[in-house]
């Protein structure tokens, strides 16, 4: 991780590593115990300009999953995925990007495809946007 003040990282163990914001809630299942690094991103990692509200990553940080976790403006979590991607991405082979929200209007939709392109080409990361509360297994 760029510049990434030690303050802000934790290492983690936990069966179960749970983000939550806003009434969004993401669970990343981790069954078989493996050591991660949360990173505070938001206040802590990047304190001005838009930023995600955390990063995780694998023991030897070549795998990261930003987090974004919003009530109902998809549009500015995007704008600060992709800008916390920039400042603090630095190994785009398996790369992810979660947009986790409460609500999302039908129209958006579209949008979300046409995002899902553009940080695969322009990040080389697989954005996964969907309602809240979301699970997955490291």
């Amino acid at each position: 991780m760029k510049n990434v003040p030690s303050v802000c990282v934790t290492e983690v163990k936990d069966s179960v590593i749970r983000f939550e914001e806003n009434r969004s809630v993401i669970r990343f299942l981790n069954q078989e115990r493996r050591t991660y690094k949360s990173v505070q991103v938001d206040g802590c990692a990047i304190t001005q300009g838009l930023k995600c509200d955390n990063l995780l990553t694998n023991k030897d940080e070549t795998k990261e999953r930003f987090v974004e976790l919003k009530g109902t403006d998809i549009s500015h979590g995007l704008d600060q995925l992709r800008d916390s991607m920039q400042k603090l991405g630095e190994f785009p082979e398996g790369r992810k990007a979660y947009l986790i929200f409460t609500a999302c209007s039908p129209a958006f939709s579209t949008r979300l495809q046409l995002a899902k392109k553009e940080f695969k080409k322009q990040y080389n990361a697989e954005l996964i946007a969907k309602r809240t509360p979301w699970e997955e297994r490291l």
